[in-house]
């Protein structure tokens, strides 16, 4: 029986997905490649068990799957801080600031820098991570 050369060009695309990775864990993409690199220099005297081959194809699934859970946690989140933010309009706020004061107002509006929240208090603005204390309304 003839064996023949798998071509390097069938798995060029490997390790190009679209799957973004999340801090310092690896990606899909690393998934793929050592996958790869395990099928093309594996000893083919002894070539890897279809059980095992299944394991890590599951394995990728998982990753996959668990990426998109992620960013869809992490996009309800950020939903539900913005709505947060949003209903503290109007209600009157404390908030600790950098040098050990408190500032404390009606809130007028809410504001988005680099994905940090800011209370419009007044003239100034505060982070909402540093709201100390909410009360209601006006009078």
């Amino acid at each position: 029986m003839q064996v023949s050369e798998v071509s390097p060009s069938l798995f060029s695309s490997v390790g190009q997905t679209n799957t973004p990775k999340i801090g310092n864990q690896p990606g899909m993409g690393d998934f793929l490649t050592m996958l790869v690199a395990q099928l093309t220099h594996q000893n083919p005297l002894e070539p890897m068990k279809d059980s095992e081959m299944m394991s890590q194809f599951t394995q990728l699934n998982s990753l996959q799957e668990l990426q998109a859970m992620r960013v869809v946690l992490d996009s309800a989140a950020a939903a539900n801080q913005n709505a947060y933010a949003a209903s503290l309009i109007g209600k009157i706020v404390k908030v600790a600031q950098k040098d050990g004061s408190t500032l404390e107002g009606v809130v007028g509006g809410v504001t988005s820098e680099k994905g940090v929240l800011y209370l419009q208090i007044g003239s100034q603005k505060a982070p909402l991570s540093d709201v100390i204390e909410i009360r209601g309304g006006a009078a």
